[in-house]
């Protein structure tokens, strides 16, 4: 007879309990989920993810409001559903410390055994709840499972496009190029009023023709007359000679910052997995357009960076922050690192401490242009 395996889950921190599942499980086990009345449709996209038996999945929900925070109420609850002839591994980790409390109090009193899941350091720790706390049997083990991009919105209940990868536009020597351009000042003011027409005028047309917008005297389009000049300088060639795509325009309109900020972190970090542009949503009526403009997952910490290589204001800043902020919040969970990347300045340090207010780390111009300051935030990841 199998064994059953024990989460308490929550929607703010299900990546818990899906990789204690997913070290711990073995054919002919049982999972047993634990959760408040509100929090009980998490549940299900595990379930779905795990490929599970109905039959081999029990849910314990606490239905009351009370039921929750009123210990008596909930072990007593728990308790009516286990039996001394099961096997437990219960993992202590998710919900409240109430929660885990309970659990492990009622759990002491049947065959379990106790492990808690720190997603943070990768770590998996095994422990006895005993009266001897000098024998140091607590046993401390890296998870060995690697979770994919995929795996970790679908824990969370989001649809992606993952399986529709966005193509880069250019490649390494091209960004760094770009880079360059920005960051040493190799730009003039005819070049950055050419992107910012091409930002304002013309970013997501399907293409336009180089040499009709030069030389355009229709009304629906402004002219460009040194786009050529511009294109040439950075060293930058059209897949289809003499247009300019959707995804090019998108490019010199600040994508490349994108391409620059996901070679980069590929490169240096070497992430289990990396994508860019990802669209993510939750299983709601309601769609929304949710952007990852880089993301990636590391020894299954999951990434997000917010790519933005100009800033104009503290008020666009801000901005920026609120949208990173609520994105984790409602839909990527306390799991969730989040970044922005860009090449504002940040001499104060003023906008840093707004970001990291909300749980944000910003890397600004300096970070990203000074190696022993890179190096640093490095050690984050």
């Amino acid at each position: 007879m199998g064994k059953t395996i024990v989460n308490i889950i929550t929607p703010e921190h299900p990546v818990a309990a899906y990789l204690f599942i997913k070290e711990m499980y073995q054919p002919g086990d049982r999972l047993l989920f634990i959760a408040a009345n509100e929090d009980f449709e998490c549940i299900t996209p595990l379930v779905k993810l795990l490929h599970c038996d109905s039959n081999d999945v029990v849910r314990i929900v606490l239905r009351r409001d009370a039921d929750k925070y009123t210990y008596e109420r909930i072990c007593r609850t728990i308790n009516s559903k286990l039996d001394q002839e099961t096997e437990y591994c219960v993992n202590l980790a998710g919900g409240t410390r109430y929660m885990a409390l309970s659990v492990q109090h009622v759990f002491s009193n049947y065959h379990a055994t106790f492990y808690y899941i720190q997603t943070r350091e990768n770590l998996i720790v095994k422990t006895i709840f005993d009266n001897s706390i000098y024998d140091n049997d607590d046993v401390i083990l890296p998870i060995r499972y690697k979770m994919s991009l995929a795996e970790y919105f679908e824990v969370y209940g989001l649809t992606h496009d993952l399986d529709t990868p966005k193509a880069l536009v250019s490649d390494i020597p091209q960004v760094q190029h770009a880079f360059n351009l920005f960051t040493k000042q190799l730009l003039n003011s005819n070049d950055y009023k050419v992107m910012e027409v091409l930002r304002e005028k013309y970013r997501g047309w399907k293409f336009i023709n180089i040499k009709e917008v030069e030389t355009t005297v229709n009304d629906r389009m402004v002219p460009i007359p040194n786009l050529s000049k511009f294109l040439n300088y950075i060293k930058f060639e059209p897949a289809e000679k003499g247009i300019l795509n959707t995804a090019e325009l998108d490019y010199l309109t600040g994508g490349w910052f994108e391409e620059y900020v996901y070679h980069l972190i590929k490169t240096v970090l070497q992430p289990d997995e990396i994508a860019i542009g990802v669209h993510i949503d939750g299983i709601t009526e309601i769609k929304h357009n949710n952007e990852l403009d880089v993301c990636f997952i590391k020894d299954n910490q999951f990434y997000v960076i917010e790519c933005k290589s100009g800033i104009s204001s503290e008020s666009m800043f801000n901005e920026i922050v609120y949208k990173v902020s609520a994105l984790k919040e409602v839909l990527l969970g306390v799991d969730c690192r989040s970044y922005i990347f860009s090449l504002k300045k940040d001499p104060t340090g003023d906008l840093k401490k707004i970001a990291k207010y909300m749980d944000i780390t910003f890397c600004d111009y300096d970070t990203l242009t000074k190696e022993e300051k890179f190096r640093k935030l490095l050690k984050q990841f």
